[in-house]
């Protein structure tokens, strides 16, 4: 959930100068996870590492599935509900969004190997399922209005240098469109230099960006107990990536002050697919009845990737509207995430509660884009992620306390920033919940509210402002077990 909508939010409009659109932003987007899981394990801000007996664990530290005692069937729906409020050039802008999805479903099997004894393999323990591990849906809506820049600019600036006759194969999903459509044109006795319609400024533009789904992983675990002492659990993860995100910007002369124009809306699609493999390593120590300590290890992830793109644009000048679409573009490449290292510590109060925190270390220089054919295509991607990317330490903070058969819980996250070595304290992930448990069956209900802020550009930045950008993002889950 953490950083999708993007460190700082410093994006700039796709104009996809080339055949392929990914870069360390991508790699970024990709790489950055938070377990949503179950309702118990969000409510405690994920400090679930040193407590185990939760489902979620398998994606975290599978160890935790060695301290099942009975077998286990558990799922969790939930609600995001997301909203933004844009400020650009004087003018603010809201929107929202709303998804409902499965954030788990899973089953753990036990094993008794020995009963009536406290020494040795007392049992094992097998679990298959399906976590959630990030979320994409969201909305956002600028408007303004800008005097002293249009993004028909920058296709001037692309198609510049070019015979009108070679746009379509240099920029078919920029320049080539604004020139079939008269957004821009070559100047008279020109072939190759071009100027735009829009030859003053005053215009509103309006920026609706939509993005939508999620990350996900299918688990494969296997958990043992040793003498209620030592627990150790391993994990073979089979996550998948689906992502789609529409741009829909238009400019519209809304004053008549322009000469010769009137309005452009200009589309672009994307749709991301990806598989992958990995592994994870877990092991919690009751050092003591009330002193847990853990440990998990994951091994960057492997994926197999491929995007999907394409633009149309409509064009309204001389009084006439033409429209021209684009082929569909299509790219398919490698992705490879960095490790990750988790340290966990518990006090447990016997019955009546606990207090926990996890830290996860990450290291986001680490991830590295690689082309199937031809090879070395990202050079300056993987130079860019390792100059703008660096290690950090993600904190995760929670607490249970029990009453009868219910339970209250909180939570709290605080993620370090990729682009910076330090903790995000401005934008903490708070949480909270309350269970109920009665013999083989329970629920729990969990909120968490996260919100961000940043700059998002229009198209590129030296042309135009920022618009400053807020983001809150709020999550209802309810999980519903069964054991036996």
């Amino acid at each position: 959930m953490t950083l999708k909508k993007g460190i700082g939010i410093l994006v700039s409009l796709f104009l996809w100068l080339g055949t392929q659109a990914q870069d360390q932003n991508d790699a970024l987007r990709y790489s950055n996870l938070s377990p949503i899981g179950t309702a118990r394990y969000s409510a405690v801000g994920g400090a679930f590492g040193a407590l185990g007996g939760d489902f979620t664990t398998l994606s975290t530290n599978p160890a935790g599935i060695a301290i099942y005692r009975k077998s286990e069937f558990t799922f969790t729906p939930s609600i995001v509900a997301t909203s933004t409020n844009a400020e650009y050039n004087g003018t603010s802008a809201d929107d929202w969004k709303l998804n409902f999805n499965f954030a788990n479903a899973g089953f753990v099997a036990t094993r008794i190997s020995k009963k009536n004894t406290t020494h040795g393999w007392l049992s094992t323990n097998f679990g298959i399922g399906y976590t959630r591990t990030n979320s994409f849906h969201n909305r956002q809506l600028i408007e303004g209005v800008n005097q002293t820049s249009s993004l028909a600019d920058i296709f001037v600036s692309q198609a510049n240098g070019i015979h009108y006759e070679d746009l379509g194969a240099e920029h078919p999903f920029g320049a080539s469109l604004a020139w079939q459509t008269y957004l821009i044109d070559t100047v008279p006795g020109a072939v190759d230099d071009y100027a735009s319609v829009v030859s003053k400024y005053g215009q509103i533009q309006r920026l609706e960006r939509t993005t939508r789904g999620s990350m996900g992983e299918i688990n494969l675990s296997f958990g043992a107990n040793y003498s209620n002492r030592l627990y150790l659990g391993a994990t073979i993860g089979f996550p998948n990536i689906r992502y789609d995100q529409r741009w829909e910007y238009s400019e519209k002369d809304e004053n008549d002050s322009i000469p010769n124009f009137s309005n452009f809306e200009y589309t672009q699609n994307l749709s991301t697919r990806g598989n992958g493999y990995n592994f994870k390593l877990g092991m919690i120590y009751r050092a003591a009845d009330w002193l847990r300590l853990g440990a998990a290890i994951h091994t960057p992830t492997f994926f197999q990737m491929q995007d999907n793109w394409d633009s149309d644009m409509n064009t309204t000048a001389y009084g006439v509207s033409l429209g021209a679409s684009s082929d569909n573009g299509f790219f398919d490449y490698e992705l490879t995430t960095p490790y990750r290292a988790i340290g966990s510590l518990a006090i447990i109060f016997g019955k009546m509660g606990f207090i926990s925190a996890d830290y996860e270390y990450v290291d986001y220089s680490r991830s590295r884009l690689r082309s199937i054919s031809p090879s070395n295509v990202f050079i300056t991607e993987n130079n860019a992620i390792n100059n703008t990317f660096t290690s950090v330490g993600n904190i995760r903070l929670g607490t249970e306390w029990r009453y009868n058969v219910v339970s209250f819980r909180g939570g709290c996250q605080l993620l370090g920033d990729p682009r910076k070595p330090d903790i995000n304290t401005d934008n903490p992930i708070y949480s909270f919940g309350i269970g109920v448990r009665d013999r083989g069956f329970s629920v729990d209900v969990a909120y968490m509210l996260e919100k961000t802020s940043g700059d998002l550009y229009l198209y590129d930045p030296t042309y135009v402002n920022p618009a400053s950008v807020k983001n809150s993002e709020s999550t209802v889950l309810v999980t519903f077990g069964f054991r036996y």
